[in-house]
């Protein structure tokens, strides 16, 4: 009887045994499970975080450009338009050796968009012209912001006038591409 007793008690240790195996593989799979949940949690957490975070750099980009749209260094009369710029200041800064640094940026450009126009502007071509490049330091400018803006410039004629056109502005740099 003792070796019949000794035997059950063996077959209980090793069923306790395998119980506790049990448990703790089941205990590991719940924690691998866990982990795996956390990691694509995380992983769409992140991706949504850099999402907003391209999203945030753009507006602050486009503020940028509209904050340099109307500096007095480009703005027209603030009376007669908020948002448009003189042309001819513009002319006058693009050959100005002080302003090349002055924004930090690496690309500065006004585009005349409407009425068709070709060619770089200079003192001799104005204002039948395309593009006024006020900065440009290199040739990798990373992400490009614009803004639509309005061009205008005095037009001589018999009693003169200011002459408005559309135009853009667009804007490279240190300060944009963070």
């Amino acid at each position: 009887m003792t070796t019949s007793y000794a035997n059950y008690i063996r077959m209980k240790n090793k069923k306790a045994q395998m119980k506790i195996q049990q448990m703790a593989f089941v205990l590991v799979a719940i924690m691998i499970f866990f982990s795996l949940v956390a990691i694509i949690f995380l992983t769409v957490r992140v991706a949504d975080l850099k999402g907003s975070a391209k999203n945030l750099e753009e507006s602050e980009a486009r503020e940028l450009v509209k904050k340099i749209a109307i500096s007095p260094e480009f703005s027209l009369d603030s009376m007669s338009c908020a948002s448009c710029i003189d042309l001819d200041k513009v002319i006058i800064l693009k050959d100005r050796q002080s302003y090349k640094g002055f924004w930090n940026l690496d690309l500065l450009v006004i585009e005349k968009i409407y009425p068709e126009e070709t060619g770089e502007c200079m003192i001799g071509s104005y204002p039948e012209c395309k593009t006024v490049t006020i900065v440009n330091k290199t040739t990798d400018y990373g992400a490009v912001s614009s803004a639509f803006v309005s061009l205008c410039y005095w037009k001589q004629a018999e009693e003169g006038y200011i002459k408005c056109e559309m135009g853009m502005i667009h804007a490279s740099g240190k300060q944009i591409n963070k």
